[in-house]
């Protein structure tokens, strides 16, 4: 059954007048008279008892009414909800990201915008987590990703999302990067390159070998951590970073380290009441295609990141295609 013959029931209903009912739908009353003739042979029942020139709605009309705007009402909706989907899908998505962690955003918004072409990204990196949150706060940013921060503003939600253990990282060409496995005891033996010690991560690491009474003292330091990854691609210097710093260079080999490592716990930075999910499959695929033998053996079991922004709704089942295990 058609969804016009339906608004034609309902606004003769609704006016009982055939003259009025064609004068509102912008029809000839012939045209409006033959679609409900078609409606009641269809249904089988008659809509309208017509005496003289007034017209009544019958028992079956007046069941059918309710019947009729509820559907009228159902698709109208899910029109709207489609709309509104694809609104997530084609918007502009403004993401934040604190430097450490651009290598790996990278990878997630290549498969992102595969996936959803007409979507527009800005992104916005930041040395400073306050930053991130002050562009969320002034609504500057939709989302950013961040390693956990200690303070948020009480406008920003905070949802840690993954961790990931640290690692030594080193070129293919590097003979640690053929290790099962790495002792902090042995750093000295190489050159090493760290990050600034200003830099989160650097303390993170810092904080470690200080439990372990292990003094290195690095060669190079930056404040850069694509700079410091280009820096291991000439095969001469080791580092540690989080593991999946990795993902994107496959040139690279992310050693887990035999000692007992701080994880570095990575937080979603939003607005209170604005969803924003890392999506699994085609959107965060890439992130799974760093090197899967280092992270079995890192037991991280981290999540898997991508982008996609929702709107929070009362029927999601529609977004299932969106859907991220392991929340």
């Amino acid at each position: 059954m058609e969804l016009t013959p339906l608004k034609y029931f309902v606004k003769l209903a609704d006016v009982l007048s055939f003259t009025e009912a064609s004068k509102e739908l912008f029809i000839t009353q012939s045209t409006l008279s033959l679609s409900i003739k078609q409606l009641e042979e269809e249904l089988g029942v008659t809509l309208f008892d017509r005496i003289g020139k007034k017209i009544y709605l019958t028992d079956a009309g007046r069941d059918f009414l309710d019947c009729s705007r509820k559907a009228i009402e159902e698709v109208a909706y899910g029109i709207q909800h489609l709309k509104e989907m694809q609104h997530v899908y084609t918007g502009k998505i403004k993401i934040g990201v604190i430097y450490s962690l651009f290598p790996l955003l990278n990878i997630c918004v290549l498969k992102f915008t595969k996936a959803f072409p007409k979507a527009e990204l800005s992104i916005v990196y930041s040395h400073s987590v306050l930053e991130l949150v002050e562009l969320i706060n002034s609504n500057k940013l939709d989302f950013a990703l961040s390693y956990n921060p200690q303070d948020v503003s009480a406008l920003t939600e905070s949802t840690e999302y993954a961790c990931m253990p640290l690692c030594v990282i080193a070129h293919e060409t590097h003979p640690v990067a053929i290790r099962k496995h790495f002792s902090l005891s042995d750093l000295n033996e190489f050159p090493v390159i760290f990050l600034d010690k200003e830099l989160y991560t650097r303390k993170v690491i810092d904080r470690m070998l200080a439990q372990y009474r292990i003094k290195v003292k690095p060669q190079i330091e930056v404040n850069s951590t694509p700079l410091l990854l280009d820096m291991l691609r000439t095969g001469h210097w080791i580092s540690i970073l989080p593991q999946d710093m990795t993902v994107s260079s496959p040139d690279l080999k992310a050693v887990p380290i035999k000692e007992k490592t701080e994880m570095m716990h990575i937080s979603l930075l939003s607005l209170k009441g604005k969803k924003a999910l890392f999506a699994d499959g085609e959107i965060s695929g890439g992130v799974e295609a760093g090197d899967a033998r280092n992270r079995r053996a890192s037991g991280c079991r981290g999540k898997r990141f991508g982008f996609v922004r929702r709107e929070t709704h009362r029927r999601r089942s529609m977004m299932r295609n969106l859907y991220i295990e392991n929340r």
